[in-house]
């Protein structure tokens, strides 16, 4: 299933070993941790790798042994995610640069205060870009499971940190949505990732890869319900220490969701292919 129940991997004696080597020697020889980390995941890894293995098999046509490869570089680039997003929190990320394409287009939307919707996936580094964002003189909200939403307090708590961004954490009452409307309405940007749905919830089908996928409809459904312009943004590792940050031009809803859908599939597609490595979706996309 390419389905997601919404629970992440860790646990916080995990976060609290990585952050003592953070802080006592820096980001550089953490990445020597992270990587013993990665391999050992990758041997027992099980589903994740097997799903993950398939994806670039049948998705981006790679021979088992390229796909082996490319699936233990894969674990690899996911740990310095989360360690650069790590020292992000712990405001050590000094040494994180990052260049742009777009960026500029972005900046003049939010000047204007219009509020709207910022359109993810699960490729490279959406935390980061959320942090990148922070430097536009608007509020960003991000929304976020709200299991995920505890660990992210629980472990910002434990270090005497704040967030960059508001998190809006997805409640099973959908009081989220009200919390959107009125950060919407309020001039603020919302950061959406639109490529993983939860079990039950309706889908769109969409082409990516040269097959057919399922979306989740409803961060689509909700920018043509609201009325408001999305772009579609990245933030991807291009260096050690080096990001590529990429937003497309932002534009109204007027297409129907199935278009707007189908539209970031499209944009998805390019940096997938760009950046295969940094394919951080371990659910079975193909197969839903």
């Amino acid at each position: 299933m390419s389905s997601w129940s919404g629970k992440s991997r860790g646990n916080l004696l995990g976060y609290k070993i990585v952050v003592a080597s953070l802080k006592l020697f820096g980001l550089n020889a953490t990445y020597f941790l992270v990587r013993l980390i990665s391999f050992y995941f990758y041997l027992f890894a099980g589903k994740p790798k097997r799903v993950l293995i398939d994806f670039y098999q049948k998705g981006m046509g790679y021979s088992l042994p390229e796909a082996r490869a490319y699936c233990r570089e894969n674990f690899y680039l996911l740990a310095q995610n989360l360690l650069d997003r790590m020292a992000f929190a712990l405001g050590l990320g000094q040494k994180i640069k990052y260049t742009q394409k777009g960026e500029q287009t972005l900046v003049d939307w939010a000047q204007k205060k219009e509020g709207g919707l910022l359109f993810s996936g699960h490729i490279g580094n959406w935390a980061i870009a959320g942090n990148l964002l922070k430097d536009l003189d608007v509020k960003v909200n991000v929304l976020m499971l709200d299991n995920e939403h505890e660990r992210l307090k629980e472990f910002l708590k434990s270090q005497q940190r704040q967030p960059q961004f508001n998190v809006i954490p997805i409640k099973e009452d959908l009081s989220h949505l009200v919390e959107i409307y009125k950060a919407v309405k309020r001039g603020e940007l919302v950061c959406i990732n639109a490529d993983r749905f939860i079990e039950g919830a309706k889908t769109i089908d969409v082409s990516f890869l040269n097959k057919t996928i399922k979306l989740p409809e409803g961060p689509f459904i909700l920018a043509k319900k609201l009325k408001v312009k999305y772009t579609f943004v990245f933030a991807v590792k291009s260096g050690k220490f080096d990001y590529h940050f990429s937003s497309t031009p932002p534009v109204h809803a007027t297409s129907d969701e199935k278009k707007i859908a189908q539209d970031f599939a499209n944009e998805l597609e390019v940096v997938v292919k760009e950046y295969p490595q940094q394919w951080f979706n371990y659910y079975d996309v193909f197969n839903a």
